[in-house]
C-alpha cells in the first residue's frame, strides 16, 4: 500500500507566505519553507522542481488568495489593495517591488477585467476608454501602496479615502471630457455606486 502524501502544494505554498511575511522575501528559500513546514527539502523538490517554479507558484497563490476580491464598486478594489499594502508589506513588497522579465508589464491586477466592466457599465464608456482610466488608478495605486507598504508614510483610512475620491475626480475630468464643476457633479452623483 503506498504511503500517504503527507505535504501538499498547498501546505508548501502557506508556508512559504508565512515566511516571506514574517522574515521577508530574502528569507524565501527552500530550507526556509523546509523549517516553517518542520520537514526535510525533499517534499519541496517533490511538489516544484526548482525554487523559481515555486516562486512563480507563490505569486499566484497570493494574486488568488490576498488580492482577487469581489466588490460592488470602484472604489473598493483600491481599498482592497492599499489595505493589502498596510496589513501586509512584506508580501506586497514580494509582489510588486520586484524586477520583471519583462520590465514593462502594468501591476499585476487579478480584478481587472471585473472593474474595466463596472467602468464601461456605470460611465458609459468605451472599453478602452475605460482601460486607460485604470491604468491611470492603478498607477496612483501602486504608488500609494509602495509608500505604505515601505513606511514612506503613514496615511490613515480617511486619508486614504480623500486620495482616491480626488483622483477618481480628477481622471473622471479627463476620461469623459468634463469641463466645468456642474459636469462633473452630474457624473459624480452619477457614478455615485462606484465611489461610495
Amino acid at each position: 500500500m503506498p504511503r500517504t502524501k503527507r505535504i501538499e502544494k498547498e501546505d508548501i505554498l502557506r508556508a512559504a507566505v508565512q515566511v516571506v511575511r514574517t522574515q521577508g522575501e530574502g528569507a524565501l528559500s527552500v530550507r526556509g519553507i523546509a523549517k516553517e513546514l518542520g520537514c526535510s527539502t525533499q517534499p519541496l523538490y517533490s511538489e516544484f522542481g526548482s525554487m523559481e517554479e515555486l516562486r512563480a507558484a507563490l505569486l499566484d497563490y497570493l494574486r488568488r488568495h490576498y488580492l482577487h476580491v469581489q466588490c460592488r464598486n470602484y472604489k473598493e478594489f483600491a481599498r482592497h489593495f492599499l489595505g493589502f499594502a498596510r496589513r501586509e508589506p512584506e508580501l506586497f513588497r514580494f509582489l510588486y517591488l520586484r524586477r520583471r522579465a519583462d520590465g514593462g508589464a502594468p501591476p499585476d491586477d487579478p480584478n481587472y477585467d471585473e472593474t474595466v466592466r463596472l467602468l464601461v457599465r456605470n460611465l458609459e464608456m468605451s472599453p478602452e476608454t475605460a482601460r486607460a482610466m485604470h491604468r491611470q488608478m492603478q498607477y496612483r495605486c501602486y504608488g500609494l501602496g509602495v509608500m505604505l507598504a515601505t513606511g514612506y508614510c503613514a496615511l490613515t483610512a480617511e486619508e486614504i479615502e480623500q486620495e482616491l475620491t480626488e483622483f477618481y475626480c480628477i481622471i473622471l475630468r479627463h476620461y469623459k471630457g468634463i469641463t466645468d464643476d456642474a459636469q462633473l457633479q452630474t457624473w459624480l452623483e452619477r457614478s455615485r455606486n462606484l465611489i461610495l
